[in-house]
């Protein structure tokens, strides 16, 4: 094997992160000898990498010097341009303004914060708590199901698929039920969602049709049903769902555009099924490839909670998001310019030895516990956080009874989507 160097890693390529997973070996170069190292690469435009937890923290903590409206994630220059020629398209067809972001996570302060107040009381921990009883509920009726179809295995080959078993129904249908969508929706908007991060989805493509034309197939067939939940919310007039909160919402006392509402509902029904359920599987994978861990949470449920945020710093399901100097900052010794972009690497933050005592060893009882998995902090930390808090602590509990009935069958197979860690498949097979 080639020594690794900064100037030769690959950090990037999402073939390698299904291939083998987080880059774990080159992030801890990078956080040993280059901790703000300029990667340039002829494939993606170039960035400052960083890796380290306290430089990730000071970021997202300084989102007066870095912004997210010029550049939101790190992408390959083919995956731009893709993606500008899909908003480009939808920006004609529609009659929009070219300048207006598609998305509330697209802004800076204090326009984001006030788009991001329409709907943040419904994910705060009070609001949540009255849902508490429903999640467990949820859980335990989805865990019943995936016990039951372990124990119709008629041989000890028999393989289970864990995420659609299991980790995608809770977080389906939470934000289902929040967002109001009707519940023989919530397959087919999971699959549309699938489709447009990259995940395989067979059963949607049509015969000869490519990759781009099936995602710009879904992305028509989402914007329909956001154009449809509008159209429902405004004639019904005022509600308590989510969506009815963004249709009838105003920011300086000005409705939001057709635009800005089809942005808005669109990333919080992504979000929402996407990052606990990544989580979930990978967390569940973790405590399978640690029985110790496992059979130690199944002996005391009440460390669901530590259980949780460790799998949440093991897992780091945001893998980075991208940030733009508006002037220039020192940190960590380099000099950022003004117009410079920055990576941030949660995973590799949530690896810092710096930080966490033996940041490689899985340990439901860690604590403390100050991870960075919900895109670290700030005026841009995850509006969700809260909501995926719950949904993994009550996955938890209702697996508890399940989880020495079922085992491992192979590694998780991941997504090509170099933002999030999005996990397809976890193979499982009855103990």
């Amino acid at each position: 094997m080639a020594t690794l160097t900064p100037e030769t890693i690959d950090i990037h390529s999402t073939d390698l992160y299904v291939e083998r997973g987080y880059p774990w070996a080159e992030w801890d170069l990078l956080r040993r000898e280059a901790p703000v190292f300029w990667y340039e690469r002829d494939d993606i435009e170039p960035f400052y990498a960083v890796t380290r937890h306290a430089d990730v923290l000071t970021i997202s903590k300084r989102s007066d010097v870095f912004v997210n409206s010029r550049r939101l994630r790190l992408q390959t220059k083919e995956e731009d341009e893709r993606q500008n020629w899909s908003l480009q398209a939808r920006i004609a067809a529609n009659g929009w303004d070219p300048n207006e972001p598609m998305d509330f996570i697209l802004m800076d302060d204090p326009r984001h914060r006030n788009f991001r107040l329409i709907t943040a009381r419904r994910f705060t921990p009070a609001a949540l708590r009255k849902l508490e009883k429903h999640f467990a509920d949820l859980s335990e009726r989805f865990a019943k199901e995936f016990a039951d179809e372990l124990a119709s295995s008629t041989s000890s080959g028999d393989t289970f698929d864990f995420v659609r078993g299991f980790a995608q129904k809770l977080p389906l249908a939470a934000i289902g039920e929040m967002m109001g969508f009707p519940r023989d929706e919530w397959m087919r908007l999971k699959q549309l969602t699938n489709v447009m991060i990259g995940a395989p989805e067979p059963d949607f493509f049509r015969e000869g049709e490519s990759r781009n034309d099936g995602v710009q197939r879904a992305v028509g067939e989402m914007t329909e049903r956001m154009v449809k939940m509008i159209h429902d919310r405004k004639a019904s007039g005022p509600g308590d769902d989510i969506s009815s909160l963004i249709v009838h919402g105003k920011v300086d006392g000005k409705p939001l555009t057709e635009q800005q509402l089809q942005g808005y509902l669109f990333v919080i029904l992504a979000a929402g099924n996407e990052t606990t359920q990544n989580a979930l599987s990978g967390g569940i994978h973790a405590l399978l490839e640690h029985p110790e861990q496992r059979d130690l949470l199944c002996a005391n449920p009440d460390l669901a909670v530590s259980a949780g945020e460790e799998i949440l710093r093991w897992t780091s399901p945001v893998v980075q998001f991208a940030r733009t100097a508006v002037e220039d900052f020192e940190l960590a010794g380099t000099t950022i310019k003004a117009g410079e972009d920055v990576g941030m690497w949660y995973p590799s933050a949530n690896r810092d030895e710096t930080v966490f005592e033996d940041p490689y060893r899985f340990d439901i009882t860690r604590t403390p516990n100050r991870h960075l998995a919900f895109g670290g902090y700030g005026a841009h930390f995850c509006l969700g956080a809260n909501l995926a808090r719950w949904e993994l602590r009550a996955a938890l509990r209702a697996l508890i009874p399940v989880l020495p009935r079922f085992e491992s069958a192979g590694p998780p197979e991941r997504v090509p989507n170099l933002h999030v860690s999005a996990i397809h498949r976890l193979p499982v097979r009855a103990a």
